[in-house]
């Protein structure tokens, strides 16, 4: 639970900066269609990846695809 308190915290940050600082995200701009039309191939291409892997690989699977949320998010 920690660790989604951690990312909640993280995602609030970028939004808040999105909307003090839109500046910043700026560059993120370029591929903000690229990142919203290939939410769900992404989305399966993980979930698929987290079933069939183990235990050590599910992390870095997990962690990516929450890098992937928060660009989704904020961009």
């Amino acid at each position: 639970m920690r660790t989604l308190g951690y990312i909640f915290i993280f995602l609030g940050l970028l939004l808040l900066l999105k909307e003090f600082q839109p500046a910043v995200l700026e560059p993120l701009r370029v591929y903000a269609p690229y990142i919203k039309n290939a939410f769900w191939g992404v989305t399966l291409l993980a979930l698929g990846l987290y079933m069939l892997t183990r235990k050590t690989l599910r992390k870095a699977v997990l962690v990516l695809y929450i890098i992937y949320l928060i660009l989704y998010l904020v961009v």
